[in-house]
């Protein structure tokens, strides 16, 4: 290929890509705003100012919309949280303490796709969704590991550990519905602060 044609093509993709990015970025204003029923792929285009026709060479439906935002959404919070961990030694309490501030941290920066994340996957058909929750149960697994760990070396008190993950989470899944960046609290205060609760639920003590 020619270097005249080469660079013709590096500059149609990096085009393409912004575009798919935009689209991306409305359709989560749009599942935001609307919910999954009320967005069109309409509204999703003219907000991306491009046409449907575009929208549509880019994204089957909105089903696939929203699998690739959730999907995005699981990843990044996952890789957050095992990128906090390797910054820690092996104490179950300092692993649990920086996987749950990694994971509300998340949660506080990126509120539009953690509530869209927990409120439309509902909407997904079985195979669609089974594309989007596997960073989640991994997330979810790897908190289970932790307090388990925790439990048999005698740090932790708590009986059902499955249940206070599932406790830690939906705690965290609420950050979005009140923390605001123009609060009193920055997004990292509030990590430390539910890292703080969540070592309580699992009954730890210095």
């Amino acid at each position: 290929m020619c270097a005249y044609c080469a660079g013709m093509n590096s500059r149609s993709n990096g085009a393409s890509s912004s575009i798919r990015e935009r689209i991306l970025e409305t359709a989560l204003d749009e599942f935001y705003e609307c919910g999954f029923h009320g967005a069109t792929m309409r509204n999703i285009a003219n907000a991306a100012g491009c046409s449907a026709a575009n929208v549509y060479n880019h994204f089957e439906n909105k089903s696939e919309l929203l699998v690739e935002i959730l999907r995005r959404a699981s990843d990044e919070q996952f890789t957050a949280t095992r990128n906090a961990l390797r910054k820690v030694g092996d104490d179950p309490a300092e692993r649990w303490r920086a996987a749950v501030a990694a994971h509300a941290l998340y949660t506080a920066r990126n509120p539009r796709a953690c509530l869209v994340a927990n409120s439309e996957l509902r909407y997904l058909g079985p195979l669609d969704r089974k594309r989007v929750v596997g960073s989640r149960d991994a997330q979810e697994q790897l908190f289970v590991d932790i307090a388990e760990g925790g439990v048999e070396q005698g740090l932790f008190t708590i009986e059902r550990v499955h249940q206070g993950v599932t406790a830690v989470l939906t705690m965290c899944a609420g950050i979005p519905l009140w923390f605001r960046e123009s609060g009193p609290l920055s997004a990292q205060e509030v990590a430390d602060d539910f890292a703080g609760y969540a070592l309580n639920l699992v009954g730890y003590s210095r």
